[in-house]
């Protein structure tokens, strides 16, 4: 059924034609709801009546809109027109793989690239239980900005729990009649063996089909390719595809040994997961190691090769036992015993050495942390009377490594400092050892302190203290050092604030090692007592739940250990193999209020609005959902402020919004250097690549005429800075070059000024004010703990926030005099489990303002099993 231009589908207006298949006809569309331009793929009219095809169309559409991920093509609608069903995706811009190979082999750095790519969605689609069945080139998408796109799951399977005996009875549909020639020979050229037999497939015949899409990117030609599909099938069986170390440009023997292990005839010798597979190509391509200034650290990434063909024995170690392993590592039925029932959040907790209590700290009702002891068993607990303080760590004699005097960091839930302290498990007063640091952790013996510090602007991670072990740009959190002393591991975020990362361990000749690829979320570690697995809390999209907890040896192997609803943190284990957890329930509320005068209302669109910017007349928002329903590179929306719905118009993290409000900003943090500018309306998507600067998640302030925006950003291991960039792309220039770390950075209406604020070595930040024609740096008029938010339009004041534990005050001051005026109070009416009121915008005339609430309800556990 040809649809001519202008025909309506519901709200979908049909603009022309793209393209035909076997599964249907794909037409350029309007979507006048939500004023985007979209994909619409129709099942011809003469095929409605055939119930398999109709079957096979419901089918991609159910598979493919359960996702929600960079990799796999976006499903936003289905429905039906004359009785034809019709499903509606994301248009996309670019070419499909097939075009692509068509030109000859690729580089084998963008083979890595794609291939991580493809890996990583078929991991979201095998870890929700769908096998795609005919992956090739056809049904891969490389869009302009270099991002592979899987197409067509028509023929995914819903994989049964128990289909051992359950023959596919699809998996030759490939060879029917109604499949033309052509397609014939393509598709049995990546059916795996098992498929071309007829029997059960899993998610490692997908991981077949990606070796041979691999090596075919590598060589330029199939690897089972033949004169007839019979003759193609038997090969695929029977015959090993030639080396791709003898072609004109050689590939590495390790990026061949992946593509091998891909295309083992046996699925028990591939790789058992697609994150596996993922995660050796990332390694692989050097995407899994830190920016560490240590040299070891270097020389591991001037060596890739060698680390892969280790992590590559490893898997071989595993072999088929890969699968058992697996399955006695699911969470297994065990005993939740619970020991705290008020409202707040916990952060911090240990067993004491005899097992039958734990130490841990809480902030109760909205008030400050404080550290409480608790037999377990019994309901109620008894304080320490260490206020304001956190627990760390606790040694074998039951002395407790704590953080007093804690400072909450103004832009991260995650994230505070303080004074590194010791103190007895039966209380008495703390003796202090070190000031600023950000995290913790004492060695069992007691004699030695694992620390995390920011001495010049980076995070370091010192052991003992004053040994840098490992440095980074990002924020390090929970070290743990191993039961015998010789390893910390750590959780590495490379985004500072954003508690996505990697879990690491690192020696003390500063030899580190990531054991983890990226998760969305972590939380928590403890090494079990042996020292030979490390337990973690993560989120990721193989988990079904938000932060599961997960036990990884040192080799990278992994099992998941307590799969539970909510947010599940690990805090210690005892000799006897208990786990002490916590399980959080978290959100997060984008509150506007506009007028300024009015009442706060929520904006959110999926329960973790945050990161909120207003167009200059207040009359629309665009915001970032980050939470567990979001994909790895997190949500944009767009929402006016009549009471329209919000609505998503692309990934990223946002950072700003033009003054006119028909363009968001948003960074990628899987890719950081790269920024999106998303339109609020009509228009397209585009990218802004700033290499090699690195772009820091923190509001974007704009230059006159916003033609072009200021954003914080670093290169490689210097310090950050702001940086000028135009709106329609160009290189990234810093906006000074003054020295220090610039944590924050406003440009005056005129152009003139910037407020920044700077973090100096050994010292408080400071707010200061550089005049941009002579770099010339004045401090400005405020007081200790003020963060700027924006100026005033009238250039002469500044609207700055003062926060406390669950409250803020937002004053307007004079940046001549540092005359001030107190704006308007943030009060939450229920402060319990308020981690932090961050993110201020206000509009530069002060005529709305907007911020984001994060909140956290904690309950402590012993589980057992």
């Amino acid at each position: 059924m040809a649809l001519v231009p202008g025909t309506k589908l519901g709200p979908y207006e049909v603009v022309g034609p793209l393209g035909a298949g076997g599964m249907g006809e794909v037409y350029r569309a309007r979507d006048t709801r939500l004023v985007r331009d979209v994909a619409l793929k129709i099942l011809p009219e003469s095929l409605a009546l055939d119930h398999e095809r109709l079957r096979r169309f419901e089918q991609e559409s159910r598979a493919v809109a359960a996702f929600n991920h960079p990799n796999i093509l976006a499903i936003h609608d289905v429905g039906q027109h004359n009785g034809s069903p019709f499903l509606v995706s994301e248009l996309l811009a670019g070419e499909s793989m097939r075009a692509v190979l068509d030109r000859g082999a690729l580089p084998q750095r963008k083979v890595i690239d794609y291939g991580v790519q493809i890996a990583q969605g078929l991991a979201i689609a095998h870890a929700k239980g769908i096998v795609h069945r005919d992956l090739k080139p056809e049904n891969l998408f490389l869009t302009k900005e270099g991002r592979v796109k899987i197409l067509d799951f028509g023929l995914a399977k819903v994989v049964q729990k128990d289909c051992g005996t359950d023959a596919d009875s699809d998996g030759v549909t490939v060879t029917s009649a109604q499949t033309a020639a052509g397609m014939v020979m393509g598709t049995a050229s990546y059916m795996a063996p098992e498929q071309v037999r007829g029997e059960s497939i899993d998610a490692r015949t997908d991981i077949f089909a990606l070796g041979a899409v691999l090596y075919e990117m590598l060589a330029g030609h199939r690897a089972f390719r033949r004169d007839t599909s019979a003759e193609t099938m038997t090969a695929v069986l029977k015959d090993d595809p030639p080396e791709l170390t003898e072609l004109q440009h050689p590939v590495s023997p390790a990026l061949d040994r992946i593509v091998r292990r891909c295309l083992e005839k046996s699925p028990e010798q591939r790789f058992q997961s697609a994150k596996d597979l993922a995660f050796a190509m990332e390694t692989l391509s050097g995407t899994s190691h830190t920016s560490a200034a240590q040299p070891s650290v270097a020389a591991a990434r001037r060596q890739p090769v060698t680390i892969v063909v280790a992590a590559l024995c490893g898997i071989a170690a595993l072999g088929g036992a890969y699968f058992a392993g697996m399955r006695s590592g699911r969470s297994k039925e065990g005993i939740f015993k619970r020991l705290t029932f008020q409202r707040g959040y916990i952060r911090g907790a240990r067993f004491v050495p005899e097992g039958q209590s734990v130490i841990y700290s809480a902030a109760w009702e909205g008030h400050p942390y404080e550290v409480f002891s608790s037999r377990i068993g019994d309901h109620h607990a008894r304080s320490l009377d260490l206020k304001n303080a956190m627990v760390m760590g606790l040694s074998a004699a039951g002395d407790i490594a704590l953080l007093t005097n804690l400072r909450r960091n103004p832009e991260s839930n995650w994230m505070q400092s303080g004074t590194l302290a010791r103190v007895s498990e039966s209380g008495g007063a703390a003796r202090e050892i070190l000031e600023d640091v950000w995290d913790a952790d004492v060695s069992r013996d007691g004699k030695q302190f694992a620390v995390v510090r920011s001495v010049s602007g980076p995070q370091q991670l010192e052991y003992p203290i004053g040994k840098v072990l490992f440095k980074t740009n990002g924020y390090i959190s929970h070290p743990r050092i191993s039961p015998d002393g010789k390893l910390v591991a750590f959780l590495e975020h490379p985004v500072y604030g954003d508690d996505r990362g990697y879990l690491d361990v690192v020696d003390n000749n500063a030899s580190a090692k990531r054991l983890t690829g990226e998760a969305q979320g972590e939380e928590g570690v403890a090494w079990s007592p042996d020292g030979r697995e490390i337990f973690y809390a993560e989120a990721s999209a193989k988990l079904a739940q938000d932060r599961a907890v997960v036990a990884v040896d040192l080799s990278g192997t992994s099992r998941t250990v307590i799969n539970v609803p909510g947010y599940s943190d690990v805090w210690d284990i005892a000799p006897d193999g208990r786990v002490l957890v916590s399980n959080d329930s978290i959100s997060s509320t984008q509150m506007v209020a506009s007028p300024a005068s009015g009442l706060e209302r929520d904006v959110s669109a999926l329960g973790w609005g945050t990161y909120g910017a207003l167009s200059a007349d207040a009359k629309t928002i665009v915001f970032c959902e980050v939470g567990s329903y979001a994909p790895f590179d997190y949500l944009v929306f767009f929402r006016r402020l009549d009471g329209s719905a919000a609505a998503e118009i692309g990934e990223g993290a946002v950072i700003g919004v033009t003054p006119d409000g028909k363009y968001a900003v948003a960074f990628l943090p899987s890719q950081p250097t790269k920024l999106r500018i998303l339109p609020t309306g009509a228009g397209e998507a585009r990218t802004l690549d700033v290499a090699p600067v690195h772009v820091e998640r923190s509001l974007i302030s704009w230059m006159p005429g916003a033609r072009e925006f200021v954003f914080l950003g670093h290169e490689g291991e210097a310090l950050p800075r702001g940086y000028r960039v135009s709106l329609e792309g160009g290189p990234a220039r810093p906006l000074t070059n003054l020295p220090g770390a610039h944590l924050w950075n406003r440009v005056s209406p005129d152009g003139k000024f910037v407020l920044e604020t700077w973090a100096v070595a050994n010292g408080p930040q400071q707010n200061v004010i550089v005049e941009l024609a002579s770099a010339k740096a004045r401090p400005a008029p405020l007081l200790q703990g003020d963060q700027p938010v924006e100026w005033d339009q009238d250039g002469m004041h500044a609207f700055v926030v003062q926060k406390g534990e669950a409250e803020a005050t937002i004053y307007r001051v004079d940046m001549a005099s540092g005359k001030r005026e107190i704006w308007k109070q943030i009060r939450p009416a229920d402060p319990a489990g308020i981690l932090s009121i961050r993110g201020f915008f206000i509009t530069p005339a002060g005529h709305a303002y907007t911020y984001s609430a994060t909140r956290a309800l904690s309950s402590l556990y012993v589980y057992s099993q």
